[in-house]
């Protein structure tokens, strides 16, 4: 079993980061502020990356506490999202993607209806595979984490293999999922 840990031990602290982290919650705000329409991006969905810098949030300087904010400032953006949907909105699916061990890799999904969800977790082919969490492990209680209303919550440990590129990680869908 798979523990992301990140070792933050006697390293120097990064400079500015609760300033940044604060920037970040308003930017975060702002983007979410209104329902966007999927329709409106050109790919049927709607999605917004961390508007966030890499370097810091990646970076092994960053304490774990701040990593924790980062997760729950998303849940709580996703729930004000489904707070805010509209009668016409009724269908939409808002779920965060919660990336680790990278967390800039997260996002907000806003999709048009559930029926995008036929077979999205089903990735089992050579070049990726997502094997169910759900049963070893809880996001929520490893982190801390306050998990609003009836939010769902599917965690998979993601296994990517190419022909020049390997990659193992897990994701964690928190909001409306089938």
């Amino acid at each position: 079993m798979v523990r992301w840990k990140f070792d933050n031990g006697s390293k120097k602290k990064v400079r500015g980061l609760r300033r940044r982290y604060n920037t970040f919650v308003e930017d975060l705000t702002d983007l979410t502020k209104t329902m966007p329409n999927p329709d409106d991006y050109g790919l049927g969905y709607w999605h917004l990356h961390l508007p966030f810098s890499q370097e810091y949030i990646d970076s092994k300087k960053t304490p774990n506490k701040l990593r924790r904010e980062i997760m729950q400032e998303l849940i709580e953006r996703v729930n004000h999202l489904i707070n805010i949907k509209s009668k016409e909105q009724r269908d939409y699916c808002i779920y965060a993607i919660i990336s680790l061990p990278n967390l800039f890799d997260s996002q907000i999904v806003v999709i048009p209806d559930k029926s995008w969800f036929d077979g999205f977790f089903e990735r089992n082919s050579a070049e990726q595979k997502w094997i169910p969490l759900e049963s070893e492990r809880n996001l929520i209680k490893e982190w801390n984490l306050v998990l609003i209303s009836d939010l769902k919550v599917r965690g998979f440990k993601e296994i990517i293999s190419d022909d020049d590129f390997n990659y193992e990680g897990e994701i964690w869908f928190i909001g409306e999922l089938t």
